[in-house]
Formats: C-alpha cells, structure tokens, sequence
C-alpha cells in the first residue's frame, strides 16, 4: 500500500519516512496523533474521514469518502506547524496571534476559491471547502498517480511528443486559470501529476493570487528559484501571466534536458553588471530537441516578461506549430497602428538575433514598401533565400519594379509571387496593375478577377478592374468596379484611405460621363461633389469639378473649380492647362499666362502650352516672346501645324525700324508648312484660306 504526501500528493512506497519528491516527513507505523480519527465525520457529515495519507508542515491530507455516494475524495486539513488537537478541534500555538490565524484560515480558504473557479481537466478538482474544529479544510478530487519529477528521476529525460502533448494540457489549464484573473506562480515538474491513462493534471493552488494584468502588487516570496521568473523575487512587481509561462517553460526545460536552467536571480546578476546573459539553450544539453520546441523555451523564459508569450493562446498556437514571437506580434500591433518606423526597429532587432527568421523578413519587405523602396528590395532578396516557397518577396520586388515603371520586369516578378501564394490578392492586383501598364489589357482582366475571387471586396483590385475598363472604354463594368471600391473604402477606412480614393474617384467619374447617354444624369456632378467632400485637399477632385462646368460653358464657375484646384498641393499637368484655357475664354489674357507660365516651372516643357503661350504673347504684341514659344511648340511637335501656322502670323508681324518682315523666308516656310500640314490632316479648309491670303497679295506659296 503506497502513502500518498500530503504536500505534493506523491505516491510513496509505504516503508517511505519522507516523501521522494518534496522530503516531506510521512508516517506510516501509526496514525499521527495530531490527525483526525478513521471515521470522522466533517462537513457536517457530508465526508467521512478513511485513513491519513500525510502529513506537512502546513496541513495534513486525508483519503476520505463523501458519505452520500462513497465517492472517495482528497480532504485537506489545514493544521499550523506546533498545532495540537482535543478531540477534533485544533489548538493553535500561542506564538500565531488571533489576526494571523485569521489570515491563514482566509489564504487556506481562498486557494479552494481559486481552484474551485477554474473547471478544466488539467486542474485538480476541488469539491467543497469549510471551516471547522477552529481550522479549515479543501475536499479536493482523489488523485492517483506520478508528478512529473518523480517520472524524470525514474525515466529520464521525456521523449520530445511526450513533453509536448503535456506542455499543451498544461498550456490550456493556464488559459482557464488567467482567464479567471489568477496566476499559479509555483509550476514545476514537483506540481504535475500525470495519472491514467496520460493526463497531466496541475495541482498546488497554495500560491495562486489574483492579479490584473500589467499592474504592480506585492508579491510574496512564494517561489521555488529554478522555475521562478526575476519579477517573483521583487516584493513588487508587475503582474502578468508571463509569469506562469516562465515556470512552465522551465519545468520542460529540466523534463527534456535533465538539466535545471540557470536560476533568474543570476541571471539578472550578470544582466545589471553589463554581462552576457548566462542562459543556455536547451538544444545545448539535448541535441535531438527540435528548432520549435527549442524557440518555444527560449521565448517563454526571455528575462523581460513582455519578450515572453502573453497569453496562453499564443502559446498553445506556437506548440501547434503557429510560432508567433511576441516581439514580432508587438511588431504587428505597432503596424496596426500606423507606427511603421517603430515596427522597422523592432524587426531589424528580431532579425539581429534571428538572421534565418524568413517570416519576419518577408514582414520587414512588406512595411519597408511604404517607406524605402531601396531596403524593401535587399529585405525582399534576403526573404526569397530564406523562404523560397513564399511568393511575398518576390511580390514586393514586383511592387518596387513597378514604382520605377518597369512594368516588364515587375511582370516577370509578379509572376513568380502570383504562383507562389496565389491566395495573395495584392500580388494579384498588382500583376494586373503591371500588365496593363505593358499593353496586355486582356491578361491584365483575366488577372483582376482571379485577385477578387480571392477577395471581392478588395479595394485595390476592385480599382485596378475599374482603370483596366476604363482604358478599354468598358464604361459600365468601370462605373460598377469602382462604385464597389468606393463603398468599400467608406466601410473600411484604412491608413491609406484618402489615397485609394484619389485615383478610384476619376475614373469613376469619367466611366459615369461615358457610360450616361441622358442629360438625367446628375450622376457625374454628385459623385465629384462627394469626392470634394471627401478629399477637400485634392486638386484632382476640384479640376473634375472645374471641368465639368466647362464642358457646360460655364466659364466663370469652372474658373473658381480650377482656382481652388491650383492652390492644392500636386497639382496635375491636366489642371493648370485647362485653368489657362479657361481663362482665355474668359478673355484674361494675362491670367492665362500667368498660369501657363506656371506649368512651363512645374513641369517639363509641353507643346500645347508653348502653342497657348505663343499665341497669347503675339495677341498683346509681345512678338519676339511669341515667337520663341511657338518655335519651341515646333521643336516639341514637328507635326504641329497649329504653331506653324500662328508662328508664320507671330513672324509677319516681327518687322524692323523700315515696316519691314524681318524674317521674311522663315515666315513664308512657316506658312508653308502650316499648309501642308493641314493638307496632310484633311484639314482641307484651313490649307486653302493660307492658299488664298497669299495669292489675294499675289504671291504663291
């Protein structure tokens, strides 16, 4: 018959004197005098007491019965050290004063609350809980079985899936533990008692304390130093359930190696003298140990409590081969919140200490993308050697391909991440982005809607379908892509919002002006209306607005548009040319060269501008202006026979202090090639009246 310690509830053989896990004295010749008597009622009758199973410095434990079923039951006592007993009741020693008796009633009492609240098959059942005979008592479930300790001493080192399958019952009893606001704050192998068939239970509630987590308490020196994270040695400290997960991870480090890690205390030692940390790895000790479980251990023992794994989920998903660091989920939450500089740093840290960790460098591409396309390059490179089978980095350097406009060569590696990760929409869509830009519109469709089978409400590709039918003057599809990608970014408001919205808004808008026959439509003027109202600092917003009313006529509206537009920050080439024309039509000479002179500033120079500016000067008699833009119009544009044509009249009108045509032969050649030009263009009315003016002087060209 074996003797079960009342302090770990071991089984020991039953010539044991103390207990082989934990030294606790056992008795086994003769009933403890200070012990209940076989037979004694508790609870008001509800157990019955069967035999003494040990005896403890702090409480004695009994196999008794619930007397209504005769199921059997674990009865803890407590019994305080130099305690006596008069018949059932407990006499406490004059040296424990009335309010600490108190006390250690309500702890005692308190640890059957605690357990009680936490149901789970991996957590020692606790039944009932009372005070009497002036003390207290825990009916607990009858456990029978090994604690893990005592298996590595008569086993060895456990085999890798065992300690695993373990691990994970265990990990998921602290879920329900910190789930109900506690921590165990004493795990250890001496604290896991595996009975049959293969059930790892977690027993010892004695320490647990509620906690809230983040915020600091005293915390007692109830630890055991080889399993005990650093913040357990401060008498405050913040709480959190990375506390019970160092122990854990402590408990299989010793299980798998047979080694018991480096105390925290020496670690923290060696940490504030600027020393190395003298952690070892486990794998140092146990070669076979795999790369996961090895990363786990590490993970859940770093010396900072917010390095290790923070909630029992995450854990468990990292044992199932879900591996998540916890600095790289901080990484994830900073990304979340717009915070991309403070993600980079944390990444290049991870990848400082875990050069071949491939996930977080595909990540680092990923967010490198929207600040340096140079790092997002040489991050999206080292990711492909360490991840050959993710197509993420081979989309990045698509991406980065396709911001040069090498659409060729973005193509070829969007390709590549399009077969890679198929299930990738912003692959998808940006292959399509890259072969339309290469004149593949058919593929470039095809592409598009295999991205939103993946993800129909994808805002990106539902705007890349809606440019692709646009540029194939398929008004209607156009109008419903990007009326869907609208929607979209009205529900879901990302970081990049106001962007989408920037370049999805105008062909909407020039999809409805095609696609509407009827005048009904005040479609056009309500959707740029809401892409003011939307986007109020967008320039191309009021140029739409602006060019709607001109097409109208109405000259002084579409002028106020184009005004606020000009004032907005990236203005577009299109805006300023078609302010400068307004203003024309408005007969404000000057103010459409002012505003052409502008866009000659802002932008490279454009013939139809030089041809505007040309033609202006020569109508306020600024000849010699007018002829240096119209030549340059020329110079851009040798088919240009507008500019031939005004630059033969600017050249007519150059003459010198005689009345004279200073460049007689040029102005004939520039009237001549107006001609041909125009002969050339069908534009056969225009050649003649040249034709004509000439010969009425007499002269023929």
């Amino acid at each position: 018959m074996s003797i079960q310690c009342p302090s770990c509830l071991t089984d020991n053989a039953d010539n044991a004197v103390s207990c082989i896990s934990c030294g606790t004295p056992l008795s086994t010749n003769a009933p403890s005098p200070s012990a209940l008597q076989s037979g004694t009622l508790l609870g008001q009758g509800k157990y019955k007491i069967e035999k003494i199973l040990g005896q403890g410095g702090f409480g004695i434990t009994y196999k008794g019965i619930y007397v209504q079923n005769s199921a059997p039951v674990a009865i803890k006592e407590l019994w305080p050290e130099g305690a006596a007993r008069q018949g059932s009741t407990v006499f406490w020693p004059s040296s424990i004063a009335p309010v600490d008796r108190q006390k250690q009633i309500t702890e005692f009492q308190t640890e059957a609350s605690n357990v009680q609240k936490c149901v789970h098959s991996h957590i020692v059942k606790v039944y009932d809980w009372f005070q009497e005979n002036d003390t207290a008592y825990i009916v607990m479930e009858l456990l029978s079985g090994k604690p893990l300790d005592k298996i590595l001493k008569e086993e060895g080192i456990l085999e890798e899936n065992r300690a695993k399958y373990y691990f994970l019952q265990i990990a998921d009893a602290l879920k329900v533990i910190h789930g109900n606001n506690l921590l165990h704050r004493d795990i250890k192998p001496d604290n896991i008692i595996i009975v049959h068939p293969d059930r790892a239970v977690l027993i010892d509630f004695g320490a647990a304390r509620e906690f809230i987590a983040g915020q600091t308490a005293r915390m007692t020196g109830i630890l055991t130093a080889e399993y005990a994270p650093y913040e357990q040695y401060l008498s405050k400290a913040q709480r959190f359930p990375a506390t019970d997960f160092y122990a854990l991870c402590a408990s299989f480090y010793e299980l798998l190696t047979g080694q018991l890690p480096v105390n925290s205390a020496e670690r923290a030692g060696a940490l504030s003298s600027k020393n190395p940390d003298p952690f070892e790895s486990p794998r140092k000790f146990n070669s076979n140990l795999s790369p996961l479980i090895e990363k786990i251990i590490i993970t859940g023992m770093q010396f900072r409590a917010e390095d290790r794994f923070q909630t029992a989920d995450e854990l468990i998903d990292a044992l199932n081969g879900k591996f998540i660091s916890p600095i790289q989920k901080r990484a994830h939450e900073l990304v979340k919140q717009g915070k991309l500089v403070e993600a980079v740093q944390i990444y290049e840290k991870i990848l400082t200490n875990e050069p071949s960790n491939g996930e977080a460098t595909v990540e680092l591409a990923l967010i490198q993308m929207y600040i340096d396309d140079r790092k997002a390059e040489l991050a999206a490179q080292k990711a492909i050697q360490l991840q050959q089978k993710d197509g993420r980095g081979y989309g990045v350097l698509g991406l980065v391909n396709c911001r040069k406009s090498n659409w060729t060569e973005a193509a070829k590696y969007l390709q590549q991440a399009a077969n890679l990760s198929p299930q990738e929409t912003w692959i998808q869509a940006n292959l399509a982005w890259a072969l339309g830009k290469s004149g593949n519109w058919q593929q470039a469709e095809i592409v598009v809607n295999q991205a939103l089978s993946v993800d129909s409400n994808c805002t990106f590709a539902l705007g890349i379908q809606a440019w692709i039918s646009v540029k194939q003057q398929q008004w209607r599809p156009a109008v419903r892509a990007a009326t869907q990608a609208v929607f979209r970014l009205k529900q879901t408001p990302l970081s990049n919002y106001k962007e989408s919205q920037l370049w999805i808004y105008p062909y909407l808008i020039i999809a409805l002006e095609k696609a509407v026959i009827t005048q009904q439509a005040n479609d056009v003027e309500r959707r740029i209306q809401e892409f003011i109202a939307q986007v109020p600092d967008s320039s191309v917003a009021w140029g739409l607005m602006g060019w709607k009313k001109a097409k109208y006529g109405l000259w002084n509206d579409a002028l106020y548009n184009f005004e606020q537009a000009s004032h907005k920050t990236q203005v577009p080439s299109w805006i300023l040319i078609n302010h400068g024309i307004t203003q024309e039509h408005l007969q404000n000479v000057q103010g459409a060269i002012q505003v052409y002179e502008i866009h000659s500033q802002k932008f490279p120079p454009y013939a139809l501008v030089c041809f505007r500016l040309g033609t202006l000067y020569g109508k306020l008699g600024q000849w010699a202006q007018g002829r240096i833009h119209l030549e340059k119009a020329i110079h851009l544009n040798r088919n240009y026979a507008q500019a031939y044509h005004n630059l033969g009249w600017v050249l007519l009108n150059l003459k010198n202090q005689n009345g004279q045509v200073e460049n007689f032969r040029e102005m004939l050649s520039a009237y001549r090639k107006a001609s041909e030009l125009y002969t050339m263009q069908q534009k056969n009315s225009l050649a003649a009246g040249i034709q004509q003016a000439f010969q009425l002087i007499g002269m023929n060209l």
